[in-house]
C-alpha cells in the first residue's frame, strides 16, 4: 500500500510539472495565490458525500494533466494524506489533494 501510494504520489508531482512544461493547462481557469481567497474556496469545493474539497474536472484539461487530475479526483483521501513538495504553502494549500482543487496541479 505505502509503494502505491508513493507511486501516485510521484506520479501525480511529475504530470503537473510535464502539463507546465508542455502548456496544457486551460486558459480559463485560474490558480488562487490569496491565501485567504483559497481558503474560501476550498470550503466551498467541500463534498457533503467525504467532506473534502472536490478536485477540478479532469475533462477541462489536456495530456498528463487530465490524467493527474483524474486520479486526484479518485483518490482524494490518498491525496489529503500527503504533503505537498511544489513549496504551495504560501497560496494556502495544507496537502496534495489542495494542488488539485485550482489550476495549481496543471502548473
Amino acid at each position: 500500500m505505502i509503494k502505491k501510494i508513493l507511486f501516485l504520489f510521484i506520479f501525480l508531482t511529475l504530470s503537473s510539472s510535464l502539463a507546465l512544461a508542455n502548456g496544457e493547462h486551460p486558459k480559463k481557469l485560474t490558480q488562487e495565490t490569496d491565501p485567504k481567497a483559497f481558503k474560501i474556496m476550498k470550503e466551498r469545493a467541500i463534498d457533503p458525500k467525504t467532506g473534502l474539497p472536490k478536485t477540478l474536472d479532469p475533462h477541462h484539461f489536456r495530456g498528463k494533466a487530465r490524467q493527474a487530475y483524474q486520479i486526484a479526483k479518485e483518490i482524494p483521501e490518498v491525496l489529503v494524506q500527503v504533503p505537498c513538495f511544489c513549496e504551495c504553502e504560501p497560496f494556502g494549500h495544507e496537502n496534495l489533494l489542495d494542488c488539485f482543487i485550482d489550476q495549481h496541479g496543471a502548473g
